[in-house]
């Protein structure tokens, strides 16, 4: 799930300032993460940094869609730039 670096950084950051929002979720869920003392506001910081992620993924991937594809194309026609110098 998490690496030994994401949860120390995890906890690093628990540290940091921390600024109040209002959270509106389905009463099953909400119900169901206080009978299992699930943290929401750890929870929540979890899954926003984790759509973040994917955001800027997506957002890089289709900034660069042109450029990815000359390189691609490139390396079809070429073969890969560096490759007599692999030694696998």
């Amino acid at each position: 799930m998490f690496s030994n670096m994401e949860m120390r950084m995890g906890n690093a950051l628990e540290n940091r300032a921390r600024k109040s929002t209002n959270v509106t979720l389905p009463p099953d869920v909400l119900d169901r993460a206080k009978e299992l003392g699930i943290n929401l506001s750890r929870a929540s910081e979890r899954g926003v940094r984790e759509e973040i992620q994917e955001t800027e993924a997506r957002r890089w991937a289709d900034d660069n869609a042109e450029l990815v594809a000359a390189y691609t194309a490139m390396v079809e026609r070429d073969g890969l730039p560096l490759a007599k110098y692999r030694t696998f």
